[in-house]
């Protein structure tokens, strides 16, 4: 009868997730849009830092966390980056937060809770997809300035508008 158990346990070990240790050496943030105009991109790169993911893990351990000053955003030119920064109101919310906790990898990826807080609101996704391209960990989703209690901004009395929808990128280098 031990000798049963030992198998069944031994079968269930050999089946359980193991941990995976992914060192993080560039975060990449980007967000893209459209507007009357055209497309428009402004990003953010932190790569000063490494710091290590761990996939399986439930405790804090597993938990990637950074911040990013709005006002470090490029988007390209001194009018973007203004009208971007005080679209989502830097004076008021000079920072923004990202938190990636939960990694689990499967067979098509990785996949995490993602929380972020933006203009003071905080968002969270669960089972949020991190596809595996080269050594890089990526993931996009679709934001709407209603879900962040923000106003497509307009210019020249309308002639100029930003579409409602908004698509955030976050790249992990691994």
């Amino acid at each position: 009868m031990r000798v049963l158990y030992l198998i069944i346990a031994a079968i269930l070990f050999s089946f359980a997730p193991s941990n995976e240790m992914l060192v993080i050496t560039e975060k990449q943030i980007k967000v893209s849009g459209v507007t009357s105009l055209g497309k428009f991109t402004c990003d953010y790169c932190l790569d000063d830092a490494k710091d290590t993911l761990i996939s399986n893990q439930t405790n804090s351990s597993g938990t990637l966390q950074f911040t990013i000053p709005v006002d470090e955003f490029s988007c390209g030119n001194f009018m973007l980056n203004r009208d971007f920064r005080k679209t989502l109101k830097s004076d008021d919310h000079p920072s923004a937060r990202v938190r990636v906790s939960n990694l689990v990898k499967r067979e098509n990826g990785y996949y995490c809770t993602l929380r972020l807080e933006i203009v003071g609101k905080e968002l969270t996704f669960e089972n949020f997809h991190l596809a595996k391209f080269s050594h890089k960990l990526t993931g996009k989703l679709m934001l709407s300035f209603g879900e962040l209690d923000l106003h497509a901004p307009k210019k020249l009395g309308g002639l100029i508008k930003v579409d409602e929808k908004l698509t955030l990128q976050i790249e992990l280098s691994i």
